[in-house]
């Protein structure tokens, strides 16, 4: 029991951290574009790019994006205080904000006052946040003060005090305690920090020594934790903070792989580093561009000649998010369950695709952050050439791992009979077809499955999973009834609820059914 409340914390915890990660796409595509088409050598082949009208353009799109980049951490306090706030969330956030800039304002302050930051000469792991000079604790500080405003928003959101102070009752008493708990934690920061980064640094150092082995046991574990969804505590990490790495781009010292990659896009002449962009999936633009297609049609022609028409309509519309956004999960769930060997030869290959990509320096992030596989490889890799994207490694790469995957599929899946979609006839049948859900009954028809709208305790989603808190996780329909009826990838049962597999359609049906529950 006590494996799996801390299983549950863990998975709520990556969900919340998830938050922020989503809003980057959209600055990725941006500076992206803004990079690719201020290039130089982009606007050697098209001359008419150097128009002022269109540099202003893409330098403006390129500042848009860098709105986010820049300030990851704080949307990290923001995100972590209203992800775990019970109720009265925007004030949550609020607080959030406001504790960050207070713990960075205190500690900065407190720094300069000793001597140890001159506002003239800033030091390696010292920068300016938001105007103010302080420590540079990164996402790690967002993430502390989220926590510590969550923790103090759900102890006191209902308090009473005395009449004499009674203005302060209620929600309106979170903001000032926010105010006095961050004093005292930059100021504790202030002596604790230093020596943390000092680790995280030594630690970048270690971890860059571990070459192409390491590259390997990153891509295998992030596929292997999936399941259980803990994959996000293996790349945020490497993603914004020195465990990512540590480089002087354009006379800035910068921190993890996500910033690091983005100065190396905004700074003319900067190169990209393999030992950063393996952190940033580039094995993902392998294996979800080329390797998981092959295994789409390996599960096609594997199905029944009966069921394949609504096999190829369930194969598609998996396949076409996960080579274009990256979104490799709707794919992944449909023979995860069924077929635990075929997960298995598939995190071995997607482990594989990292050792390649760091072995050719295949310079291109897979991650959503930039856009996705697709739009990363045109925009960061053919667009940006060069600066050592080394893009055209794809093309052979992607032809041998689409073939792997299919050969490797097809054979498992004929060798042990293993009832992927399409093999079973229940699952494909006429008769299951013509009593699938309609979509505008769909969210009653979910509320139904989990033992009706009484035993819905919360309605959350991540990025593809619609997670319900229930008072009777045991009082639910079973798994077949959720992919025959529900057009469910797959549901994983938590100890307090189930998780229902919709890939980029779980926020929305969140949404809806919320609207439709009366919730907050």
């Amino acid at each position: 029991m006590k494996k799996e409340k801390m299983l549950a914390s863990f998975q709520k915890l990556g969900k919340v951290l998830m938050a922020p990660v989503l809003i980057l796409p959209i600055s990725g595509i941006l500076v992206g574009i803004g990079s690719a088409f201020t290039n130089p050598k982009i606007i050697e082949l098209a001359p008419f790019l150097g128009n002022t009208f269109f540099n202003y353009l893409f330098q403006l799109m390129k500042e848009a994006g860098n709105v986010v980049n820049n300030h990851i951490p704080v949307i990290f306090a923001i995100s972590i205080a209203y992800g775990f706030a019970k109720s009265e969330k925007g004030t949550a956030a609020l607080s959030g904000f406001l504790g960050y800039m207070t713990m960075n304002a205190i500690m900065g302050s407190f720094l300069v006052l000793n001597g140890v930051i001159n506002p003239e000469n800033l030091l390696t792991g010292q920068r300016s946040v938001l105007g103010i000079l302080t420590l540079d604790t990164g996402v790690f500080g967002g993430i502390i003060i989220g926590l510590v405003v969550s923790f103090l928003h759900n102890k006191y959101y209902k308090i009473q005090l005395p009449p004499v102070f009674s203005l302060f009752n209620g929600t309106r008493f979170i903001p000032a305690i926010t105010i006095l708990v961050a004093s005292v934690v930059g100021i504790g920061l202030a002596f604790i920090f230093p020596p943390i980064q000092q680790v995280l640094n030594q630690s970048s150092e270690l971890i860059i020594r571990t070459g192409s082995f390491g590259a390997f046991f990153y891509g295998l574990a992030e596929r292997l934790l999936l399941p259980f969804g803990l994959h996000h505590f293996i790349y945020l990490p490497f993603f914004f903070t020195s465990l990512g790495g540590v480089m002087e781009i354009g006379g800035d010292v910068v921190e993890g792989a996500v910033n690091i990659y983005n100065s190396i896009l905004n700074t003319p002449g900067a190169m990209f580093d393999i030992s950063v962009s393996r952190f940033l999936m580039n094995g993902k633009v392998i294996f979800a561009m080329c390797g998981l297609p092959g295994a789409a049609l390996a599960i096609y022609k594997s199905a029944l000649p009966e069921n394949r028409k609504k096999t190829a309509s369930l194969m598609i519309a998996a396949t076409i998010p996960c080579a274009l956004m990256g979104i490799s999960e709707p794919l992944e769930y449909s023979f995860l369950f069924v077929a635990p060997a075929l997960f298995g030869i598939h995190a071995v290959f997607s482990g594989l695709a990292y050792y390649i990509a760091y072995i050719v320096q295949f310079n291109v992030s897979g991650s959503s952050t930039f856009g996705g596989p697709f739009l990363s490889f045109i925009f960061n890799g053919i667009l940006n050439a060069d600066k050592g994207s080394n893009w055209l490694w794809l093309l052979p790469i992607g032809v041998v791992y689409f073939a792997a995957y299919y050969f490797s599929f097809k054979f498992a899946i004929n060798k042990w009979d293993l009832k992927t979609p399409g093999r079973e006839l229940r699952d494909v049948n006429e008769e299951s077809m013509s009593n699938q859900i309609s979509s505008n009954e769909l969210i009653p028809a979910i509320i139904l499955a989990v033992g009706g709208k009484d035993n819905i305790e919360k309605v959350d989603a991540c990025f593809t999973r619609l997670r319900l808190t229930l008072k009777d996780p045991d009082n639910i329909f079973d798994k077949d009834h959720f992919t025959d009826q529900l057009k469910a990838n797959g549901i994983v049962k938590v100890q307090n609820g189930v998780q229902i597999i919709y890939g980029n359609q779980a926020a929305v049906y969140k949404t809806e059914m919320r609207e439709y529950l009366g919730l907050e």
